[in-house]
């Protein structure tokens, strides 16, 4: 007689090797042992299933007690093994892929939001207790309409339909939902409503995963309802975007973007489109058209390097913004029935680069609004969630991973750099670092590269965040302008962070020194007085004088000095010689810039950077106390206008902002625009042409 064939609530006849288990016989709980493999309490846990101990005489309302089966090892948790669609989901012990997945339950999530999984709060420890409840009698009546196997399926490829995650408070409570029946794909069909559970979750320390699938058809009026014009045909947009972009230069446009663009924007799949054997017109066709415009536009700015993509569009210079706005059209039909593509394109669309007149422009609230749409569409995918315990195919977990990232990477820059408060809570997501793994390509032995680019802008967005929250949130901002003291101690462990990012960079891309350059810049041997620096239009000024003065040794981000706080003179002072060493990095960087340096991917939101260093820099003239600092800060600022205006030519959209924002600021002179000491008014005028403050050649005297 089968055992799952028993009459409910009777325990079944097993032979020997349908005994009970070691764990489940130890626990005093039956052991629902399928035909093969480990018993479902094991497996629903994670724990190894042996049967080594010698069977023991057991009374059979201890074997039908409810208990517990919550792990006492908290030690690691089981991944599943490497997918593919025609396989089910199995748990193995240890690693996966080289990926070890763990759960500290000793740090709080509040400590441990960025680095691993959050640990269940207690409420809903609570409201998940019956997670043992495959032990009990009431489910044992039930587990033969629950399959032993969870076929691996993709959660962004369903025919006709969309996913959308249930959160943790939604009005259908994902602890209950875990408790539906699904079928071997993982899906519960309830007449028009769709649940799927992703598997592979809830374990120790995760809640469970479901998303609600929703037909497209029956959503239609919302997205007519909400189209940018009544032209929008998705079926005729084909053909446009192949008359605008003829497939014989799309094919050349897409190694562009995989050249120029991926490797700090890793937003496709490779293996999916296609892109690790030749790229054929065909296919192009299978990507949609929202994200195929998307990669046009985003490569056309390299087509230079094609000589048979210069052709293409020379008569057109619009060709870009009719992609663009193609692209947008289609994101806001497509949003309601948004797969991977569409929050792709949305990337994709936040990296437009503004151009001409728009490029001196500040950014309008739309691009705000638009990245909280964004982040928005990333919730509702289920992104910020670790998906590597999924039952879903191994690239789409790759992919969702990166794009989560690539997501945050957006909001925690563009939140900092403009001053809003960030869209992504640092208590709402738990996944986990990019490795290696994240950037294998399905099909090949090698990865083609490990994201190094990506990964590293990805840990310097965490120390963005952090200053963000340390210093530029309204609460922390109303705290330290009141306490100087505060704001150096909270100061130094995020430039200890900095240093060690700096520190763990892959060789090519740190900062390259002088000498690396081709050229040699003069020293200055005497500097009392020096003699005026002699500058070369091809080359920046040389500031090696300044930077000497101020113990800048040319490695890299130096540590705040050691101040004593007993005097609070002596901590301002290292202070401001510490902003100032960093002001003389920042333009010397830029200054040392090259016209290869341009030629290739930035993010748009750079360009605000450099605004930001105007700043900075007009921020230490202005408040500078003493007639040393106003001097030291008047060169730094007369070289930053300089090196702004050279490579201004290099790159127009990338500077128009940072130069326009000094330009104006200095036009009537400073004196004019703030309000100014007596020794800063000195250093004004003295040895200086014009207004009395920006020269009008490029030799000025240098006073210490």
């Amino acid at each position: 007689m089968d055992a799952d064939a028993s009459p409910a609530g009777t325990r079944p006849y097993r032979s020997k090797l349908k005994r009970p288990c070691d764990r489940c016989r130890s626990r005093k709980i039956a052991c629902i042992l399928p035909e093969s493999g480990p018993c479902r309490n094991c497996w629903n846990v994670g724990k190894s299933c042996t049967f080594d101990k010698p069977p023991n005489p057991r009374n059979r309302e201890i074997v039908n007690r409810r208990a517990s089966t919550k792990p006492t090892d908290h030690s690691s948790y089981f991944a599943p093994s490497p997918d593919r669609s025609s396989e089910y989901m199995r748990f193995e012990r240890t690693n996966h892929g080289n990926t070890t997945f763990q759960v500290d339950t000793s740090v709080s999530p509040r400590v441990y939001h960025n680095r691993s999984y959050h640990a269940l709060p207690t409420t809903n420890r609570k409201q998940a207790k019956p997670a043992a409840s495959f032990g009990s009698i009431d489910v044992i009546n039930n587990i033969r309409d629950t399959p032993k196997i969870q076929h691996i399926r993709s959660l962004d490829q369903l025919n006709a339909s969309t996913a959308q995650l249930f959160g943790t408070s939604a009005e259908s409570d994902p602890w209950l939902l875990r408790h539906c029946k699904y079928d071997d794909n993982g899906m519960r069909h309830l007449h028009g409503i769709h649940f799927r559970n992703v598997g592979g979750v809830p374990v120790e320390g995760l809640v469970p995963v479901h998303f609600l699938v929703t037909e497209d058809s029956l959503l239609v009026p919302s997205k007519e309802a909400t189209s940018c014009s009544a032209e929008v045909d998705v079926l005729k947009i084909r053909d446009e975007l192949n008359e605008m972009i003829p497939p014989k230069f799309g094919v050349r446009l897409v190694p562009l973007f995989m050249k120029f663009v991926f490797p700090v924007m890793p937003v496709i799949s490779r293996s999916q489109m296609g892109f690790m054997s030749k790229i054929t017109e065909q296919s192009l066709q299978n990507i949609p058209a929202h994200l195929l415009a998307a990669l046009y536009a985003s490569a056309l700015p390299f087509k230079i390097h094609d000589p048979q993509l210069v052709l293409c569009g020379v008569y057109d210079n619009q060709i870009c913004d009719k992609l663009w706005r193609r692209v947008y059209q289609l994101i806001m039909q497509e949003i309601h029935t948004p797969h991977l593509s569409v929050l792709q394109a949305c990337l994709l669309y936040l990296q437009r680069l503004p151009v001409g007149s728009q490029s001196a422009l500040a950014d309008s609230p739309f691009l705000w609004s638009f990245l909280g749409t964004t982040v928005g569409l990333a919730s509702s995918l289920g992104l910020h969630l670790e998906p590597r315990p999924w039952g879903i195919p191994a690239w789409e977990k790759r992919l969702r991973r990166r794009l989560w990232w690539a997501v945050y990477v957006e909001d925690k820059w563009r939140s900092l750099l403009i001053g809003r408060p960030p869209f992504v809570d640092r208590e709402e997501w738990d996944v986990q670092s990019l490795d290696e793994n994240d950037f294998v390509v399905d099909g090949q032995d090698e990865s083609l590269e490990n994201g190094a680019t990506f990964r590293s802008f990805t840990k310097l967005a965490i120390i963005a965040d952090d200053i963000h929250q340390t210093f530029y949130t309204l609460r922390a901002s109303q705290r330290m302008c009141e306490d100087f003291r505060i704001s150096i101690n909270a100061a130094r462990p995020i430039r200890e962070e900095l240093q060690a990012w700096y520190a763990s960079l892959p060789e090519s891309l740190r900062i390259k020194q002088k000498h690396e350059n081709n050229y040699q810049a003069p020293r200055i041997e005497a500097r009392s007085p020096p003699p005026p620096p002699i500058a070369d239009d091809k080359y920046p000024q040389d500031i090696s004088w300044l930077l000497e003065d101020l113990g800048y040794d040319g490695q890299g981000l130096d540590q705040l000095p050691v101040v004593d706080f007993s005097e609070l003179g002596d901590a301002a002072e290292a202070t401001l010689n510490a902003a100032e060493k960093c002001a003389g990095i920042i333009v010397n960087f830029v200054g040392a810039l090259t016209p290869v340096d341009f030629d290739t991917f930035w993010y748009p939101w750079t360009r605000i950077s450099f605004a930001t260093v105007s700043n900075f820099i007009l921020l230490l003239l202005i408040q500078a106390p003493t007639l040393q600092h106003a001097s030291r800060t008047k060169h730094l600022l007369d070289i930053w206008l300089q090196n702004l205006s050279r490579q201004y030519k290099n790159h127009e959209n990338l500077m128009s902002l940072g130069l326009v924002r000094l330009r104006t600021l200095m036009a009537d002179g400073l004196a004019r625009n703030f309000i100014v000491s007596p020794h800063l008014a000195e250093v004004l005028n003295t040895g200086t042409t014009g207004h009395g403050e920006m020269p009008t050649d490029n030799t000025w005297n240098i006073q210490q």
